[in-house]
């Protein structure tokens, strides 16, 4: 920065000129407190009925992971006939289907001014982080069991 005659600094604008300039996950992950995200996602986790009974997927590196799962399961039948060795056995078979786990962010955005938190003597973040939590699980499982409000890569809802 230079100083001009009056003695006030000249800021050499063009370095804000980016417009949609915007700061990403990478950017700011030293900033995020890993055990505030973390409790956030357990809470969300209490709060969805079906997160609480499905089986937890393994983390992804990725946004979509492939997994195998049974597409046909087997068939038992009586054995028909009547000696021990003259019945016939049916057979069955197995099959399996490549079914694809997308990863979709969910994301709340509560605006607390700074003058607000500044002016008060109450825990307002601990009042906001269970509304959230709770706010979560409930949009995962609309999503999940009616399609409601669910992203496009995902599949026809369960219900």
């Amino acid at each position: 920065m230079k100083k001009n005659i009056t003695g006030s600094m000249k800021m050499n604008l063009q370095h804000f000129a980016e417009y949609n300039g915007i700061i990403s996950r990478d950017d700011a992950q030293a900033l995020i407190p890993e055990e505030v995200s973390r409790e956030i996602i357990e809470g969300a986790v209490q709060n969805s009925a079906v997160m609480q009974l499905a089986t937890r997927a393994p983390n992804m590196s990725r946004n979509q992971r492939r997994m195998p799962v049974l597409g046909s399961l087997p068939m038992a039948y009586f054995v028909d006939g009547e000696a021990p060795d003259g019945g016939l056995k049916q057979t069955t078979k197995m099959a399996w289907k490549n079914k694809f786990l997308n990863v979709e962010e969910i994301a709340t955005i509560v605006p607390i001014p700074e003058a607000v938190l500044d002016d008060t003597d109450y825990d307002i973040w601990g009042q906001v982080r269970p509304r959230i939590e709770e706010a979560m699980g409930v949009l995962f499982d609309r999503a999940v069991l009616f399609g409601e409000t669910a992203p496009a890569s995902w599949p026809e809802h369960v219900l």
